[in-house]
């Protein structure tokens, strides 16, 4: 009796390995069913996946040729920026909108660091003014002209300095060429004369 109830078990294992494999063979069945009716449209959506790739890779050669030409167009307008025609180099102290001259310069900060900022400066009004843009408010740097003197500064680690002093601070400025930091010095010694001449007051006379 044992043996035969040993022998039952053999049996009831064997059959409930089969049912599993039967089991398992059904799963994977309607899994190969299903992605078999996905097939076509797998197949459709790796081909576009194949396009975008290739049309991804186009449009980074195209930007990346884009940004160089950007990159080169910005030097260039800097280069421009920073260019002057010294044949063109003026001032005039009798211009009718009162701006004797005008024209970016670099200008050293008063902070520790020392560092120099580009900005738009004009003389006018017998004041020294600029603009961190063409369309900022003023900044006045010297409010009358009649108090302060301009020397040119050539011990200094930048060329073309001049140096504007008033009695209660100095404004240290660069031009980019010699001759236009000669105009520069000019304006400002022609607008300190023109101011005597207009406005003449006791106490600056003295």
């Amino acid at each position: 009796q044992i043996n035969v109830l040993q022998a039952k078990k053999k049996f009831e294992i064997l059959d409930a390995m089969l049912s599993f494999m039967h089991a398992q063979y059904t799963f994977f069945q309607q899994g190969y069913s299903l992605l078999h009716e996905l097939d076509p449209y797998m197949k459709k959506l790796a081909t576009e996946l194949d396009q975008l790739v290739i049309d991804s890779a186009v449009e980074k050669r195209e930007m990346e040729h884009k940004h160089a030409l950007i990159q080169q167009r910005v030097i260039s307008f800097r280069l421009q920026d920073f260019s002057y025609d010294d044949s063109k180099v003026e001032f005039n102290v009798d211009a009718p909108n009162g701006v004797v001259m005008e024209g970016y310069l670099f200008k050293r900060a008063s902070n520790a660091f020392k560092t120099w900022n580009r900005r738009w400066f004009s003389i006018q009004n017998s004041q020294l003014v600029y603009q961190k843009k063409l369309k900022d408010v003023l900044t006045v740097v010297v409010e009358d002209l009649r108090l302060c003197t301009v020397k040119p500064c050539e011990d200094i680690e930048r060329r073309f300095c001049f140096e504007v002093v008033s009695p209660t601070k100095s404004c240290m400025l660069q031009a980019d060429s010699e001759k236009l930091r000669q105009a520069w010095i000019q304006a400002v010694q022609a607008s300190i004369a023109s101011a005597y001449r207009e406005s003449p007051d006791s106490y600056y006379i003295e």
